[in-house]
């Protein structure tokens, strides 16, 4: 019998006392509970010391964690604030360096540009004064040296609107002008090699005139003559060039569109870089420099304007450009 059951019945029975059958068998019960019951507490006993124990070892083992995790973040924190110096540093060399690199092409820029344009008037004085005393030989030759002659001019002034964008040197002439006014100056450039390149070349004047803008008529010239110009080189012989202007809310649009060769789909995330050319385009004409949509995009974006383009190869390219309209000009 338990001895906690044993302890009571003497309360309760003080002297010797022969139990009935019932209840010796009810305090069989209740000693075997009893039993039961200690059993289960010593098991608790013990898990609960178990339990503290592995508590304990699993509490230093995150207390060590911790410790390394505190030593490598202070490793990482001392690695990037060098790695940011370094960084730091290598820029402001990049930073000089293009500097340099800027100011070196604008003195090479100018100083070719001087005998190349005296090397322009030359030949276009013999060719002008002289033609009837050449050969068709010498004649021939004369022009592929006036035309090689005008291309590297171009070259070299576009490598030079380039140096000034990039130092923050590009000036602006802002007038309150009608797009359409521009366009038609533009158009007129391009009669000669409408000639020579069997293009058609249309401006779909709006019905209405549009409201003014408050732009460089010049820079927005520059940036018509660029698109225009590629449209007419990659188009093919007997092809049309369009171009259009209409209001889209608060800005002018203007469009032009082509159906020359297109730009692949896989090149046409780099249009707008410097240098940039798409494979079909340098095989379609190898004088191109690769800058003349880096000036255009700068060109829009200085305005305020955005610039875009949808191309499918072999079918032909529309650009899209916009300028706002000026609030202040009715």
């Amino acid at each position: 019998m338990h001895h906690l059951l044993e302890r009571q019945l003497k309360r309760i029975f003080p002297e010797r006392t022969t139990l009935s059958p019932e209840l010796q068998t009810l305090c069989a019960i209740v000693s075997a509970t009893y039993e039961s019951f200690d059993k289960d507490r010593l098991l608790l006993e013990r898990s609960f010391d178990i339990s503290s124990k592995e508590f304990s070892e699993l509490h230093e083992k995150v207390v060590e964690l911790l410790e390394k995790l505190q030593i490598e973040k202070e490793n990482i924190d001392r690695k990037i604030i060098e790695r940011t110096k370094e960084l730091m540093a290598a820029n402001e060399r990049l930073r000089e360096l293009d500097k340099v690199k800027t100011e070196f092409i604008s003195v090479a820029a100018h100083q070719l540009r001087t005998p190349l344009s005296a090397i322009k008037w030359a030949l276009s004085l013999v060719l002008d004064e002289h033609s009837e005393n050449l050969t068709t030989e010498q004649r021939s030759l004369l022009m592929k040296g006036y035309e090689s002659n005008e291309r590297t001019i171009t070259l070299i002034n576009k490598m030079l609107v380039v140096t000034r964008i990039e130092s923050g040197k590009m000036e602006y002439d802002l007038q309150y002008v009608h797009i359409e006014d521009i366009i038609d100056a533009t158009l007129l450039d391009f009669t000669g090699q409408m000639e020579t390149h069997h293009i058609t070349l249309v401006f779909e004047r709006p019905r209405e005139q549009l409201p003014y803008i408050h732009a460089d008529p010049e820079k927005i010239r520059a940036v018509l003559q660029n698109l225009i110009e590629n449209a007419l080189f990659y188009s093919r012989p007997g092809g049309a060039v369009t171009v259009s202007a209409a209001r889209k809310g608060d800005f002018i649009e203007v469009c032009v569109t082509d159906n020359g060769i297109g730009i692949p789909a896989h090149q046409q995330l780099g249009i707008f870089n410097k240098f940039f050319r798409a494979d079909n385009a340098a095989k379609a004409r190898t004088d191109g420099s690769g800058l003349g949509l880096f000036v255009t995009k700068n060109i829009v974006n200085t305005h305020g304007g955005e610039i875009r383009f949808e191309s499918t190869e072999g079918v032909g390219t529309t650009f899209y450009f916009t300028v706002p309209i000026a609030v202040d000009k009715k």
